[in-house]
């Protein structure tokens, strides 16, 4: 569950500056997620820190927005400009589905009900927002609905497969299974070190090691940084909310088509490349 931050009477600018210290990893994050979403979920929930709203009820409204929106794009929504407002409706609560878990962090409410709560709207939406795009794009084009229909389902499953494969993937790194001979005792002829290899060296090499050290972290935090900006960038089009912003060209079906198809292929792409590093590593953890 999600860290408790200090509980203090704290101003928005200290509760927003507080929760961007405690933000979750950055690793294999996709750009919109850094640098649009969690900023404005963070934003929203350093505003929503001291009233009487609570983070279930944040998670409530934003699945309003969500499931709101998508019955009305699969069931009503015309091809003209009032359609553009289901996909500011998806960006919305796409970002409070950001600032429930922050807000938790900040009233000191994380809760193992409002974790499965969370999880168990966005298993919904995502199978939702495909089925009402068939239904939006089988009501407003010509196209043979045998071939909508293979198209939106391919990326249903693609993107479930990542969200929640990726989603049991954190929940087993956190939770390894011991390895075998984990409980065996060492053999009688090892000999038990005095002193840590590092440690050791650190203390042999003196002042020029230790600057050496310094440098050379500092390069490898470069070069780790310039990774994960570079994964962060490719693993964008599979982002929940660039799936959201496209859903704000349904007035044009046509091209909300060509981009849904975009972004459909990114999904089977990446699901493609993720599934056999994910059984890799996994075999790995036992």
């Amino acid at each position: 569950m999600s860290q408790t931050l200090p509980q203090t009477r704290a101003t928005f600018r200290e509760s927003f500056n507080q929760l961007k210290q405690a933000q979750k990893t950055r690793k294999g994050a996709p750009l919109y997620l850094l640098y649009v979403n969690r900023p404005a979920g963070r934003a929203v929930a350093a505003a929503l820190r001291h009233t009487r709203l609570t983070p279930n009820h944040v998670t409530l409204a934003g699945a309003v927005c969500t499931y709101g929106s998508l019955v009305w794009l699969a069931f009503g929504a015309a091809a003209d400009l009032s359609s553009a407002l289901v996909g500011a409706l998806l960006v919305v609560g796409y970002i409070l589905d950001s600032a429930d878990g922050q807000l938790a962090r900040l009233q000191g409410t994380s809760s193992a009900f409002g974790e499965w709560l969370d999880h168990a709207l966005d298993n919904g939406r995502i199978t939702v927002m495909h089925v009402a795009a068939f239904c939006f794009l089988a009501r407003t084009t010509d196209y043979d609905h045998i071939q909508l229909a293979a198209v939106c389902g391919l990326f249903l499953l693609s993107s479930s497969c990542i969200f929640f494969g990726g989603a049991l993937l954190d929940q087993l790194r956190k939770n390894p299974r011991a390895p075998r001979g984990a409980n065996a005792r060492p053999s009688g002829n090892a000999a038990a070190p005095s002193m840590p290899a590092a440690a050791f060296a650190a203390a042999a090499g003196g002042d020029a090691n230790r600057d050496s050290g310094r440098a050379e972290n500092r390069r490898a935090n470069r070069a780790d940084n310039r990774r994960m900006l570079m994964r962060s960038a490719v693993t964008l089009p599979v982002d929940y909310g660039m799936t959201c912003l496209a859903f704000l060209l349904l007035p044009w079906p046509r091209v909300f088509l060509a981009a849904y198809l975009v972004l459909a292929a990114a999904h089977v792409l990446m699901a493609a490349a993720f599934l056999p590093k994910w059984r890799s590593e996994l075999l790995a953890l036992g």
